[in-house]
């Protein structure tokens, strides 16, 4: 109902297995989501992103790394952004540890070998891994510090150095950008 009055939809996909969902999120068809997602994305014409919160022995795996880069990249496309975020112990998972640093550089790795080409740190501030870097041409276009934002070399939802397309939707005039 809410999808001809959205521009963008972030979709929380938080693992790649049946069993991960059931233990985890005590969701069975999990698999609603991915088809979600598409919808919002062929249907309605919305920009897509998607954040995994990689949590420390449970969704951390190549298996479910892999499995949702590759899908991202066969039924998002290739420049859909994927967000990889870390993990802090809260609420019912306080015996865990935070994920470190290396699993989220894993799986940005995995995401750039299934052919993705914006693959994001999140939640480590500082993280060169925050930043967009055109992937035609190596330009930092927007640099992020936690919530801080610099936008550095866009041109339009483009690369102002090479010209490729970055998937980017801007309203300037309405966000505040110079």
């Amino acid at each position: 109902m809410i999808g001809p009055y959205l521009d963008a939809w972030r979709v929380d996909l938080k693992g790649f297995s049946d069993k991960f969902y059931r233990d985890m999120a005590k969701i069975p068809n999990w698999q609603e989501v991915l088809t979600t997602a598409q919808r919002a994305q062929i249907k309605w014409n919305m920009h897509v992103e998607v954040v995994t919160n990689i949590i420390p022995g449970m969704n951390d795996d190549d298996e479910q790394l892999s499995g949702i880069a590759q899908w991202i990249q066969h039924d998002l496309g290739e420049l859909t952004p994927w967000h990889v975020t870390r993990f802090y112990p809260q609420y019912k998972l306080t015996e865990l540890p935070a994920t470190p640093i290396t699993t989220l550089e894993h799986a940005f790795d995995i995401g750039h070998e299934a052919g993705l080409k914006f693959v994001y740190t999140g939640n480590v501030p500082g993280h060169p891994g925050e930043n967009t870097v055109c992937y035609q041409c190596g330009t930092t276009v927007v640099r992020r510090t936690g919530y801080h934002t610099e936008i550095t070399g866009l041109d339009g939802s483009k690369c102002r150095s090479c010209g490729a397309e970055l998937n980017f939707i801007r309203d300037d005039e309405e966000v505040g950008y110079d």
